[in-house]
């Protein structure tokens, strides 16, 4: 993690800073992530069964997950110019859990153990890295 809360995703091949995220992103974002939830699940159990399950509207919601993270540090990348990046899939499934980490969607553990928010399947590490049974790729 960087200063301030911030957080490098490797996309198109750069490192972009991703900082914990604003409501008009989040009211963006939040109900693609909950969406996608679904095909991460399977990925723990069957990876070929979980990209059968990604199809465009999932590969779609990636990519507007991804640009909407970047453009909150970097406005002036439009819409055209992300989808012109060199983008991999590995990428949008490796950056998916670091910017479901920064709209708070899932919280870190706090003191007692327990995980921040509802069930949220995600848990910070000693190392400051996100862990989860879900998103564990």
């Amino acid at each position: 993690m960087d200063n301030h809360g911030v957080m490098l995703v490797m996309i198109g091949g750069a490192s972009w800073p991703v900082p914990m995220l604003a409501a008009k992103q989040n009211k963006i974002i939040d109900p693609l992530i909950l969406g996608l939830l679904p095909v991460f699940a399977e990925w723990q159990n069957d990876k070929t069964a979980a990209l059968a399950k990604l199809d465009s509207k999932c590969y779609d919601a990636l990519l507007e997950i991804a640009f909407v993270a970047l453009s909150a540090l970097h406005p002036h990348l439009t819409h055209e110019k992300f989808l012109e990046l060199p983008v991999t899939l590995p990428e949008l499934i490796t950056a998916f859990s670091i910017i479901a980490r920064q709209t708070g969607v899932f919280q870190k553990e706090d003191a007692m153990g327990e995980v921040a928010g509802a069930g949220s399947p995600l848990k910070e590490t000693s190392t400051g890295t996100v862990s989860s049974p879900i998103l564990a790729i």
